[in-house]
């Protein structure tokens, strides 16, 4: 009896020890899994649209941010590469880190059943327009051009800015928030429009350097020429300072083959309300200008094409 008591206390001793190392080492690895993530830049939680092979190389476009961000599929990676090919697929959020000052992705969470939840409601096949009270359509070509003049002066930079500014002189990333300040001040103005969306492997030039994104927007205005035909322009002073212009003259500066191999592969017009639209056409609203305005801020001070990546908008909501 006094044998196998011994032997119980010795088998619950090293259980007990065992049961103790392995904690240990669950927290060891905790507190490295944490100390990895607080070496790299949160992206936050967001959804992927879209991922697709370039030479090797995983490139990887987000929910409203225009840039692409890009993952190499190595043995390492693959847990992390299923986890967007899945958001992707449905529609998900996941928790993103990228490698600092790169476009890089270090590592990949997958979202909780709470966010998902929420990106569910507010990220959404449901078009939400709804029948616009203001002019759609500007009387003349004169009208056209001072609406231009208007947005333009709105620009970070001049004297005539009201807060925030819009960031034309930082063309890296914000264009969905540029497109929503610039139909805002239409609407101040007494008029809507539609917006346009680009998608595909795009590069434009400011003269001065080159950016490269996944999508762009800019807001679509109609109105009649000298003969009372109703026409479309584009207004987007970040690629055409000069004036309004076609789409496709707009679409073709989103393919400027200077700054490297570029394909537009759809475009789409949308209402003037919605925020951001999905390449598989989901919406994204900002009514109330909340993130509009957050994103805009944040930008306010950036020209040229540095910092890339754009900082993170995270903190603005979505």
């Amino acid at each position: 009896m006094k044998n196998f008591l011994l032997s119980m206390m010795a088998f619950v001793a090293a259980m007990s020890f065992n049961a103790c190392t392995e904690s240990a080492a669950e927290q060891q690895q905790l507190s490295q899994n944490e100390t990895s993530s607080k070496a790299f830049t949160e992206l936050g939680k967001t959804v992927p649209v879209g991922i697709e092979d370039e030479n090797g190389t995983l490139k990887v476009s987000f929910m409203v941010t225009a840039q692409f961000y890009t993952i190499t599929p190595t043995k390492d990676n693959e847990k992390y590469i299923s986890l967007i090919r899945e958001a992707v697929q449905n529609e998900t959020p996941i928790q993103v880190f990228i490698k600092p000052n790169t476009h890089e992705i270090a590592k990949v969470e997958k979202g909780s059943e709470e966010d998902v939840r929420y990106f569910k409601s507010v990220f959404t096949k449901e078009n939400k327009e709804v029948a616009s009270k203001l002019t759609t359509v500007l009387p003349n070509v004169a009208t056209l051009n001072s609406m231009f003049n208007l947005i333009k002066n709105q620009a970070c930079g001049t004297t005539t800015a009201s807060s925030p500014c819009i960031t034309f002189r930082y063309p890296v990333d914000g264009c969905y928030a540029r497109a929503h300040k610039m139909r805002q001040i239409l609407i101040n103005n007494g008029y809507d429009c539609e917006k346009q969306f680009v998608y595909g492997n795009l590069k434009a030039s400011t003269g001065t350097c080159c950016v490269a994104w996944s999508y762009h927007v800019a807001i679509l205005v109609s109105y009649k020429n000298a003969s009372g035909v109703t026409e479309k322009r584009i207004i987007d002073p970040s690629l055409f300072p000069s004036g309004p212009v076609t789409d496709t003259a707009w679409r073709n500066a989103c393919i400027n083959t200077t700054c490297g191999s570029a394909s537009v592969s759809s475009y789409a017009n949308t209402a003037g309300n919605v925020y951001y639209r999905s390449p598989s056409a989901s919406y994204l609203y900002d009514n109330n200008l909340v993130n509009t305005n957050c994103v805009l801020t944040k930008f306010s001070s950036l020209s040229g094409c540095s910092p890339s990546p754009a900082p993170s908008v995270a903190s603005c909501g979505f």
